[in-house]
């Protein structure tokens, strides 16, 4: 078997990976590429073999299979197109794009190129999300009807700068924009697409005691309407009161499950033909694949990482579609920009296409909404000036 030689952008989050490749059976990494000094010196000093490349281009040309895309998130998706257009499977980490746009030229590089890329939603092989997602698949709970998703990371100022001071793409891009680490898990257990979506947000209150100047909301909340019928509440803060977490609740016709609100390394499920006598039921979820090959790795989040990178490589050897394929990657962004420009234009609703269709990708090929930071600004004043009226369009 050939071994599979990968190139990493971004050797922040991306040698996450990197440091994973080096260690799995059959591939290697030949060539990095990073701007930030620090970690151009940190990696001559600890890796010289491997290439440190000055560019993107740079890294593209070198001798490589496949390109783990970690740079700047409102970049991924045009670097992923250069990536498969240059003939490189892609591994990019979320979120899939930045515009509807964006999303239609990526899915077209996709299947125009035949070539694997899978976006790296790795909250859905943490272990207590596959097992979730095993017990909504099963059928179990029955029909499903209702879920909640909520991903709760407080990152002030400090996390939000470039090396050399100025503003990072944290600093403006919506909350809501990173809904994947909420709504990739709920996909897979509700096996549906999104079809619309309407979305609010909370202002910017605390963004604005730290001193930001972008205006962005601190939280966002997308209601999404499911093509069965089902509807999915997803909410994203990265300024809030709260230590970090994950939260699912999943209502289907024959029982419920949600995990621990404090803990999360806790299940329970609730079987309505059981709820009187057995009540809710518990579970410590625990890995049930690859255990000894994830604790080896010393992988990050749970191990889940690990199962990213196998599930990613396995695709592409065995020539079948990654679990997070494309048409999976879009129907867990697009809800997220959409939920944004609903809450800029007063909570109208808004049609989430599908982007398998190559009819509905013509539709949207122009489509190049950005939240720039004026439009945050107007949106979240809005949110608390009544002199702004609520319809208004940056």
């Amino acid at each position: 078997m050939k071994p599979l030689r990968f190139g990493v952008l971004g050797l922040s989050r991306g040698w996450s990976y990197g440091r994973l490749i080096l260690g799995y059976a059959g591939c290697s990494v030949a060539a990095v590429c990073d701007l930030n000094p620090a970690y151009q010196e940190r990696h001559r000093a600890t890796y010289p073999d491997i290439l440190l490349c000055g560019s993107f281009e740079e890294l593209l040309a070198a001798d490589i299979d496949a390109v783990v895309i970690a740079g700047y998130c409102t970049e991924h998706a045009p670097q992923a197109v250069q990536a498969l257009r240059a003939g490189k499977h892609v591994l990019s980490e979320v979120t899939a794009f930045h515009t509807v746009a964006e999303g239609v030229a990526l899915a077209r590089a996709v299947e125009e190129t035949g070539l694997t890329y899978m976006m790296a939603a790795n909250t859905c092989f943490s272990a207590g999300l596959e097992h979730m997602i095993g017990v909504a698949r099963s059928g179990r709970l029955g029909e499903f009807m209702y879920a909640e998703c909520e991903y709760i990371h407080n990152m002030p100022a400090p996390f939000n700068r470039r090396p050399d001071g100025s503003m990072h793409w944290r600093f403006w891009q919506p909350c809501i924009h990173y809904c994947t680490h909420s709504l990739s898990p709920v996909l897979k257990m509700c096996n549906d697409r999104p079809v619309s979506v309407v979305g609010m947000n909370t202002g910017d209150k605390i963004t604005r005691e730290w001193g930001w100047p972008t205006g962005r909301a601190d939280m966002g909340i997308g209601l999404v309407k499911m093509a069965r019928g089902g509807v999915v509440r997803v909410m994203v803060t990265f300024a809030n009161s709260r230590v970090g977490g994950h939260f699912f609740q999943y209502y289907g016709t024959k029982g419920c499950m949600e995990n621990d609100r404090i803990s999360q390394n806790a299940l329970y499920v609730l079987e309505k033909d059981n709820a009187l006598t057995e009540g809710w039921v518990g579970y410590a979820p625990r890995r049930e694949r690859l255990e000894q090959e994830i604790k080896a790795s010393g992988a990050g989040h749970g191990g889940a990482d690990h199962l990213v990178l196998h599930e990613f490589v396995k695709a592409i050897r065995e020539g079948t579609p990654p679990p997070v394929d494309i048409y999976e990657a879009a129907d867990a962004t697009l809800p997220g920009i959409l939920a944004h420009r609903s809450a800029v234009e007063g909570g109208r609703p808004f049609v989430v296409p599908d982007l398998r269709d190559e009819s509905v990708r013509k539709e949207y090929e122009n489509d190049d909404w950005s939240p720039l930071p004026d439009a945050l600004a107007l949106a979240n004043r809005g949110a608390r000036d009544s002199s702004v009226p609520r319809g208004a369009t940056p």
